[in-house]
């Protein structure tokens, strides 16, 4: 190698140590920010399986809103939010409708034995 380029190479390193700036910082990350963004990702993914569900997905169609929609949608929510949506998800109960149903055929069948 030129001395010459050897100068230019060691000069323009200079100028780079002395202009740019180094400043670098490292902090403890708290528990409680891991546990969050944990539990975040966690209700996001409750929410995205919910979504991807046939008959919710269908009737996510039927009331104009298609399931990529509805996943950006979920994708913009904040985490507050979305654990919100998620909690209220996994409080429902299952079959929520069954009761109703239960009384119309019980209605029903009353019905059709006084009929008789």
């Amino acid at each position: 190698m030129s001395t010459s380029f050897v100068r230019l190479i060691s000069r323009l390193l200079i100028v780079c140590l002395i202009g740019l700036p180094f400043q670098v910082s490292a902090g403890m990350i708290g528990t409680d920010d891991v546990v969050s963004a944990a539990q975040a990702q966690a209700a996001r993914v409750t929410v995205l399986s919910q979504i991807n569900r046939a008959d919710v997905a269908g009737q996510l169609q039927s009331l104009g809103l298609t399931p990529q929609a509805a996943q950006e949608r979920v994708a913009a929510l904040t985490d507050i939010e979305v654990a919100k949506l998620a909690g209220q998800i996994d409080s429902l109960p299952a079959g929520a409708d069954g009761g109703l149903l239960l009384l119309i055929l019980l209605g029903v069948l009353i019905w059709w034995a006084v009929k008789k």
